[in-house]
């Protein structure tokens, strides 16, 4: 297991930016939803801390999420976070997800290799597509 910790803010009128970026070689990821910011990551600041599968934010590395959002992405903005929470990855060494029926009716699209928040609505669409044929 791999905790992820994540938080959102508020929305931030006249954003001015979309879209989905990694920093610090893909251990912060951050994107646009509307006009709020959502920011994960940090798991390099105590990796074997967040080797857990324990669902529960941490001040050390919700600090370090606060501090960039401050100083890197809203640099002289003003912002409220309005949610923290962290969620579990199954990680493991084959990094390609897995989109496919497991049944009649079900398409399992899992396998995202800790890229949730980057490849996720890519591999959503793949599923769609896969399901309409």
């Amino acid at each position: 297991p791999a905790r992820a910790q994540v938080l959102i803010t508020d929305p931030i009128p006249e954003l001015g930016w979309q879209g989905t970026f990694h920093y610090d070689e893909g251990y912060y990821y951050f994107r646009n939803v509307g006009e709020r910011v959502l920011l994960g990551g940090g798991r390099n600041l105590d990796i074997e801390g967040e080797t857990t599968s324990e669902l529960k934010t941490t001040k050390h590395i919700q600090d370090a999420l606060e501090k960039l959002l401050k100083e890197v992405i809203l640099p002289d903005r003003v912002f409220v976070i309005s949610q923290r929470w962290a969620g579990i990855m199954g990680v493991g060494p084959v990094k390609e997800p897995i989109v496919r029926y497991v049944s009649n009716r079900i398409i399992a699209a899992v396998r995202l290799g800790g890229m949730g928040v980057a490849i996720g609505t890519q591999v959503g669409s793949r599923a769609a597509h896969l399901a309409v044929g």
